[in-house]
């Protein structure tokens, strides 16, 4: 009995290994199923805008084959454009073909009329989806699936449903299937490494993202400000890819019409202000512009349809909603915020904490009679980093006090948030006549007009347990003569006729705690006599 059990164990030990064995195997045949020249690129970083574009920088390797990859698919770029380059130093794309795939003829012409020149062709395209055309019996024939293998007499095609084997030796065309993008790499003398590192960039639709802010009151001087961006993506998948949060928007002034080379010049700006500096000289002197909607001549008479650029982006605005479409261009400085690594599948959104900032703030009072007084809570933007237009929410201990727009702040500037009315601030505004020129106008013999002289008073009284600055601006149907305590006398420049002029007078005041103000001011209108 336990001599059963012995062979039984070490028959289910051997059965393991073998199952294992086998599934190695198959997993090193599934990784060297790829064609060695076939160039597939992965988004390693996406600039995203909040204009619903992303500037999206692709990367790959591939082996060349005479200087020559090829691609599945052409990314969608904005405008049928992309740009193509090499990471290598000792080489720069220079040729970049758009079309329904690849045709060898072997006539001489194309391609030498060997057998061995055919192999080695053919070699070159095993894994990949080809068409062959070839004689049988002295009949033209045709064979299209994936080229399994070349070997010394016959090439073997999978078709989906059986295998067919070709005579190579009869073979007189050769066309590459579904790799509409082939690009060819010109390399300077000493660079002898068979293998390129090819970079995409491309400026793409689907792609966007809204910020906001929250600001918590921690002292009197001091809020803890922080910035989350919700990146809502429709454009492709993200894996472990750096997304950059970029404030401010370029100015796109032909988003619907645009010539290639104009297009291009574009992406390489783009590209050499988003892209690391290690890629700038890469994209700004080894890159190649192709559009999509060109086609090469060689690619006209064919049976095979033309790709289009794959993985359209989706419906942004369904996407989005109603969320604030906040793409104002801002500033001239860009700010970038990057958050690394991140995942984010097409048709997925985020919510993404950029930054968390101790900020100084002030007060400020604004009043403009004969509105109540309203208190702004003035936040100074010492940091590195431009803020971007967003909504925010101001809270102090667990109460909101705010919800409302923050404005573009560049670096050193400040931002106003509305608190609330002035409530411990009281204001009282009077005015009175205080002279009058009897019929010192008159357009014609039958109209007079009196020029009157108005004064008024502004009182104001501080209950607040603090010293308060307060802006005031007194709008004034006529022209502005006399403001007291050093007010600013402004006319308005789109009133100046006699009979409808209008300015303004302002102040700027501090009032320590209990303290009462009176402002004096006058100012000259016309009336007609009566």
């Amino acid at each position: 009995m336990s001599v059963q059990i012995s062979l039984t164990f070490r028959f289910a030990i051997a059965f393991v290994l073998i199952v294992s064995l086998v599934s190695s195997l198959q997993a090193d045949e599934k990784k060297e199923e790829a064609n060695p020249h076939l160039l597939k690129t992965r988004t390693t970083s996406v600039s995203v805008f909040k204009n619903g574009l992303g500037f999206f920088m692709r990367e790959g390797t591939a082996t060349k084959r005479d200087g020559w990859v090829m691609a599945e698919k052409i990314p969608p770029a904005k405008f049928g454009t992309l740009a193509i380059f090499s990471h290598n130093e000792k080489e720069h794309v220079d040729i970049v073909g758009a079309g329904p795939g690849e045709i060898v003829e072997f006539n001489d012409v194309d391609h030498p009329d060997t057998l061995e020149a055919r192999r080695k062709r053919l070699k070159a395209a095993e894994k990949l989806k080809v068409e062959l055309s070839y004689k049988e019996n002295r009949s033209d024939r045709k064979a299209a699936g994936t080229l399994v293998s070349a070997g010394e007499k016959f090439a073997i095609l999978d078709t989906g449903t059986q295998s067919i084997a070709v005579p190579i030796a009869t073979v007189a065309k050769l066309q590459i299937l579904a790799m509409p993008l082939r690009i060819h790499l010109e390399s300077e003398e000493g660079s002898g490494d068979p293998k390129s590192k090819i970079g995409v960039a491309y400026l793409s639709g689907g792609i966007t993202w809204i910020p906001e802010y929250s600001v918590r009151i921690l002292d009197e001087t001091t809020v803890e400000m922080t910035l989350r961006g919700t990146l809502v993506n429709e454009a492709e998948d993200l894996v472990h890819c750096d997304v950059n949060f970029v404030v401010g928007v370029p100015h796109f002034a032909h988003t619907d019409f645009m010539a290639p080379i104009a297009v291009g010049q574009t992406i390489r700006t783009i590209g050499a202000a988003i892209a690391p500096p290690q890629l700038r000289t890469q994209i700004m002197n080894r890159s190649g512009i192709v559009s999509n909607t060109i086609t090469a001549d060689q690619f006209q008479h064919q049976t095979v349809v033309e790709q289009p650029a794959g993985n359209q982006p989706g419906d942004l605005d369904k996407a989005t909603g109603n969320l604030p479409k906040l793409d104002s261009a801002g500033g001239s400085d860009y700010t970038v915020y990057t958050k690394k690594d991140l995942t984010l599948r097409r048709g997925e959104k985020a919510i993404v904490t950029l930054f968390t900032r101790k900020i100084r703030y002030t007060h400020i009072y604004r009043w403009a009679p004969p509105a109540r007084m309203k208190h702004f809570l003035q936040l100074h933007n010492n940091s590195d980093n431009a803020w971007t237009t967003g909504p925010f929410l101001a809270v102090s201990g667990g109460r909101p006090l705010s919800e409302d727009l923050l404005k573009y702040t560049p670096k050193g500037g400040i931002a106003e948030i509305p608190v609330s009315a002035a409530i411990n601030i009281a204001t009282s505004k009077r005015e009175y006549e205080a002279d009058r020129k009897l019929k010192a106008h008159a357009p014609d013999k039958y109209k007079y007009w009196d020029l009157v002289t108005l004064g008024g008073e502004l009182k104001l009284h501080n209950f607040e347990k603090r010293e308060v600055e307060i802006v005031i601006d007194v709008k004034v149907p006529g022209k502005p003569t006399v403001a007291g305590d050093d007010g600013e006398l402004s006319t308005d420049p789109t009133k100046l006729k006699l009979l409808d002029r209008a300015g303004t007078i302002s102040w700027t005041i501090k009032l320590k705690p209990g303290e009462r103000k009176t402002l004096k001011y006058e100012y000259e209108r016309y009336v007609p006599t009566t």
